[in-house]
């Protein structure tokens, strides 16, 4: 590959990733949306927002969806409680 090809290549990858990206913050928005719902419905049921159970199954879940992708799961599990954790701010602060 000479130096050109390779600055050509790395443009690609590189817009390849924005592109993965791009979607990861669309797919966020969605799960967003739907923990308001989520977060109607509990208040409507009386039930906590939190659900220790459902998120240690969520997490274990996800954990082997990424093992298999060949992710490291301690990785997947941190970026999920992140996300676990946004969500349940979300459904204290702004639905309930």
């Amino acid at each position: 590959m000479t130096p050109a090809q390779a600055k050509a290549e790395l443009k690609r990858i590189r817009k390849g990733i924005d592109g993965v990206d791009d979607g990861v913050v669309k797919l966020l928005g969605r799960r967003r949306a739907l923990v308001l719902r989520l977060a109607k419905a509990k208040k409507v049921l009386k039930v906590p927002i939190h659900d220790r159970t459902r998120e240690l199954a969520l997490v274990e879940r996800v954990k082997r969806l990424g093992k298999a992708k060949r992710l490291n799961p301690e990785f997947v599990e941190v970026v999920f409680r992140l996300i676990v954790m946004n969500s349940k701010e979300v459904q204290y602060h702004e639905a309930r």
